[in-house]
């Protein structure tokens, strides 16, 4: 059975806010990848955000219950007590005249176009995952106006620098911040203060990387020969589709 998320915080179901606020910042600083080496330490750390980002919204909780209660108590299938008897179908009339067919529609002209968009779209994914884990360098990041935003509601404080920003559970007040961030988009993945703290950096592109996978997927059913060329046309379009959220959140 898979795990709740209130088995990642290792927290009860009727856990308290407060509870569950505790729960996840001591996880977060015992499995922070600047923290630890341990690859299961670090794809915890990205559970807990996960299950986080769910529990410390009373709305998103509710829903989420709900969803609970409803995969463990699934609904009754019910039982006839006899057999419906069996419906004869109506007589169709005969059409006066003949409808001529529709002429099909050929999608060969479209395909070259397509193929070449699909590698577009393929491009746009694999910069945002080489720019996330690949083309990153250290940088000295200044606050800018506005530079701490504090959200009560989760207990959490977004960093706005001159270099990108971030979010943490720790309140700074300090400038600059040393930062690793990437060349292209400005994903900051670390930073740490001047006397060399690290800070606790959380990751913030769940949605983003889903987007980017789903691209990945659609945007490479674009190229190869597994659908027909009506199925591609509409491949493509759904991808276009997740490549301009992409786009959006990244830029």
């Amino acid at each position: 059975m898979m795990r709740t998320h209130y088995q990642a915080l290792g927290v009860g179901e009727q856990a308290t806010a407060d509870e569950i606020r505790r729960a996840y910042r001591r996880l977060v600083l015992r499995t922070h990848p600047d923290r630890t080496t341990d690859p299961q330490a670090h794809q915890q750390f990205l559970v807990v955000n996960e299950a986080y980002d769910v529990l410390s919204n009373p709305t998103r909780r509710q829903g989420y219950d709900a969803l609970l209660w409803a995969t463990r108590n699934p609904p009754r299938r019910a039982v006839l007590a006899s057999p419906l008897p069996p419906v004869s179908p109506r007589p169709q009339a005969r059409a006066p005249f003949q409808r001529q067919r529709a002429t099909a529609i050929d999608f060969r002209p479209y395909q070259a176009p397509i193929r070449l968009w699909g590698k577009v779209l393929l491009l746009l994914a694999v910069l945002v995952v080489l720019d996330y884990y690949g083309f990153q360098h250290e940088a000295t990041a200044t606050f800018t106006s506005g530079a701490v935003v504090y959200d009560a509601r989760d207990d959490i404080y977004t960093i706005v620098t001159s270099e990108g920003r971030f979010r943490t559970p720790q309140e700074l007040t300090t400038s600059p911040l040393y930062v690793h961030v990437s060349r292209l988009f400005g994903f900051i993945r670390s930073a740490r203060l001047p006397d060399g703290t690290e800070v606790a950096v959380l990751f913030r592109y769940h949605t983003l990387f889903v987007l980017t996978g789903l691209l990945l997927l659609l945007a490479g059913l674009t190229q190869g020969q597994l659908l027909s060329d009506a199925a591609r046309v509409n491949v493509a379009l759904i991808a276009t589709v997740v490549g301009a959220l992409v786009a959006i959140i990244v830029l």
